[in-house]
C-alpha cells in the first residue's frame, strides 16, 4: 500500500465527505454519489465549508494547534521576533516530528479540500470557484516551497503511487501563471458583477469577497517577484510590473487578510495560547529597534514585564526590568533561560483569553507598500518613488496596530525621525545597537536597501514565517547572531543561519525513490544549512 501522504483520488473522495459530516452546520446536503472511484457532487454550501477547511487547516499550523512546534520554537525566533524559552530549540536544535506540522496540514488537509472544489467546479464551468480555491492554493504553496525548497507541485493529488518534487523555480513560474489566470478569470466575473460573493460567512477572511481576493492575488504576485528578484532579476520584473497592471492590491487596513476565528477554527489564535505558556518573548533585535526608534507598536506588540511571583525571586539585575519592555537574545547560553520570565511578553491582543477574539494575521496590507518600495528602488515602473512607499508603509503599518490611538502628526514625527536603534539592555553578548539607521529615508541607496527591509520586518509582525523568509534573502535586517548553537550543521559563529526544513520524516518512509532525487536538486545533502533557490547568500564564511 502507498505509505505516501499524497492522498489518491479514492482517499481523497472519502476524506471530503469525512470534512463534510464532520464540519457542516446543516444537514441539508445534496445526493452524494457512492462510487469511491468518483467525487460527490458540491453544492454551493459544501463548497463554503471546504474552503473554510482549507483556509483553517493552510494557516491554522502558522499559530494555533501546530504554532508550538513550527512558530515559537522554530521560525518566530529564526527571523527575530522571538526567543523561544525551550533553549535547546531556541539553539536551534530541529526536531523532525515537530518540522511536519505544515507540510502534513497542507498536503493532508488543505490541498485535498480544494482539488475536490476545483475538480467540480471544472467540470461545472463554475469559474469562479475554480479561480478562487486556486489563489487561495498558490498562496499555501508559497509557502511550503519557501520552507522545503523542492515539493511535491505538478502531481500532488495524482494519486500515484510516487509522487515527484518539483523545482522551486519551476513550481515559481507555474504559481505566476496560475495567479495571471486566476486573476483575469474574476477580474472577467468582476465585470458583469462587481459585488460578486462566494463562499459567503465561510470565506473567515474576506466574507466571500472576491474583489478582495484579486486584490490579495495581485499582492502575493508581486511578493513572489521580489522573492526571487536576486536569482532571476529579468522575471522578477516582469512579474512585478504584469502584477501593478493588474489592478488594486492590499493599500489599506481595511483590506488586510486576517482569519477570523471561532470556535471551529480549532485553538483559535495561537498567539494567545502561547503567552499563556510564557514560551515566546522579545528577542533583543526587537528590542534595539523599536525602542531606539520610540516606535509606537512596541505596546502593541509587546507587554511590560511583570513582577509576578517567580520574577520577584530573581537577581536584582532581572528585577529591574519589571515595567519595562526587554527583550532576550535568542540563543543564550543555557543559564540564562532560567530568567526567562523578565522578559517581554505578546502584547494585548495576544494575553491568554484572546484565542478566540483576535484574528489570525494572513496578510497584512503594510507588506504591499515595501514591497513598492522595494521594486521602486531596483528601478521598476511600481507607479511611484521608493520614499513614497516606504513611508506610507510605515503609515499603514502603525495605523493597523494603533488606530485612533496615536495622531497623524505623531506617525509623520516617527517617518521623520533621525533616532537610531540602540544597544540591549543587561547582556554581556551585545554591547552595539543592532544598527545605525534611522527611520528617516536616506539619500544613500546602500541605507535605503536596509530601511526598507527593516520597516518592512517590523510591520510584518507576527507574520514570522514571511519575515524568515526575507531574513534569508536579503540577511535584513541586521539582527543579532545567535551566541550559542546545539546544532552542528549551523554554527551562528562563521555567520551561519537556519535556511530551510530537512524533508519530512513521512515521506523518507512513504516517497523515499522521489525524496533522493529531490535532495540531488539542492545539492545532495538535505540540511538545515542549505539555501532554497532564491536565497543567494553565501550560509558562513
Amino acid at each position: 500500500m502507498n505509505k505516501n501522504i499524497i492522498y489518491n483520488k479514492m482517499k481523497l473522495c472519502w476524506l471530503v465527505l469525512l470534512l463534510l459530516v464532520l464540519f457542516s452546520c446543516t444537514d441539508n446536503f445534496m445526493e452524494i454519489n457512492t462510487d469511491e472511484t468518483q467525487f460527490m457532487e458540491l453544492s454551493t454550501k459544501e463548497y463554503g465549508e471546504l474552503f473554510f477547511r482549507a483556509q483553517h487547516k493552510g494557516i491554522a499550523w502558522q499559530t494555533t494547534d501546530d504554532g508550538s512546534r513550527m512558530h515559537s520554537t522554530h521560525v518566530s525566533h529564526y527571523c527575530g521576533y522571538t526567543a523561544c524559552g525551550i533553549y535547546a530549540y531556541d539553539q536551534n536544535q530541529m526536531r523532525a516530528s515537530w518540522e511536519r506540522a505544515g507540510f502534513t496540514d497542507i498536503y493532508v488537509d488543505a490541498l485535498p479540500c480544494l482539488f475536490s472544489m476545483m475538480q467540480v467546479a471544472e467540470q461545472s464551468d463554475d469559474v469562479g470557484v475554480y479561480n478562487l480555491a486556486l489563489i487561495w492554493k498558490v498562496f499555501l504553496m508559497q509557502k511550503v516551497t519557501d520552507i522545503w525548497g523542492p515539493v511535491p507541485y505538478t502531481e500532488a493529488g495524482s494519486g500515484n503511487q510516487s509522487v515527484p518534487y518539483d523545482t522551486q523555480k519551476d513550481i515559481y513560474y507555474m504559481m505566476f501563471d496560475e495567479l495571471t489566470s486566476a486573476v483575469n478569470a474574476l477580474k472577467g466575473l468582476l465585470q458583469s458583477n462587481p459585488s460578486l460573493n462566494l463562499f459567503g460567512e465561510n470565506d473567515h477572511i474576506y466574507s466571500g469577497d472576491v474583489s478582495q481576493w484579486v486584490k490579495f492575488a495581485n499582492t502575493l504576485r508581486l511578493r513572489m517577484a521580489i522573492r526571487i528578484s536576486d536569482i532571476d532579476p529579468a522575471k522578477a520584473k516582469t512579474e512585478a510590473e504584469a502584477a501593478i497592471a493588474a489592478g488594486n492590491m492590499l493599500e489599506n487596513n481595511n483590506d488586510d487578510a486576517l482569519f477570523l476565528v471561532t470556535n471551529l477554527s480549532g485553538e483559535g489564535n495561537g498567539l494567545p495560547r502561547l503567552e499563556s505558556f510564557n514560551q515566546d518573548v522579545m528577542s533583543i533585535s526587537m528590542e534595539s529597534f523599536m525602542k531606539g526608534y520610540g516606535d509606537p507598536r512596541m505596546e502593541a506588540y509587546w507587554a511590560p514585564v511583570e513582577e509576578g511571583d517567580i520574577v520577584s525571586t530573581y537577581p536584582d539585575e532581572y528585577k529591574q526590568n519589571v515595567g519595562g519592555y526587554h527583550g532576550f537574545a535568542s540563543g543564550s547560553e543555557p543559564a540564562e533561560y532560567n530568567y526567562f520570565y523578565a522578559y517581554s511578553l505578546y502584547g494585548p491582543r495576544f494575553k491568554d483569553g484572546n484565542q478566540y477574539v483576535t484574528p489570525i494575521n494572513v496578510m497584512n496590507a503594510a507588506e504591499t507598500w515595501f514591497l513598492k518600495a522595494e521594486g521602486a528602488w531596483l528601478g521598476w515602473n511600481m507607479g511611484g518613488t521608493a520614499k513614497e512607499f516606504y513611508e506610507k508603509g510605515i503609515e499603514v503599518s502603525i495605523k493597523q496596530w494603533r488606530e485612533n490611538e496615536i495622531s497623524g502628526d505623531s506617525i509623520q514625527s516617527y517617518i521623520s525621525s533621525t533616532a537610531t536603534p540602540i544597544a540591549p539592555g543587561n547582556y554581556p553578548y551585545y554591547d552595539e545597537p543592532a544598527s545605525d539607521i534611522p527611520v528617516q529615508f536616506s539619500s544613500d541607496a546602500t541605507i535605503q536597501y536596509e530601511q526598507i527591509l527593516t520597516q518592512k520586518w517590523l510591520a510584518l509582525f507576527p507574520i514570522s514565517f514571511e519575515a524568515w523568509a526575507e531574513v534569508r534573502r536579503t540577511r535584513l535586517p541586521k539582527i543579532y547572531a545567535k551566541k550559542y548553537s546545539v546544532n552542528a550543521n549551523v554554527l551562528p559563529s562563521s555567520g551561519q543561519i537556519i535556511t530551510r526544513f530537512p524533508f519530512i520524516d513521512r515521506e523518507y518512509s512513504g516517497n523515499a525513490d522521489e525524496v533522493a532525487k529531490a535532495i540531488e536538486l539542492i545539492g545532495g545533502q538535505d540540511l538545515e544549512n542549505i539555501p532554497v533557490w532564491w536565497d543567494t547568500n553565501p550560509n558562513g564564511n
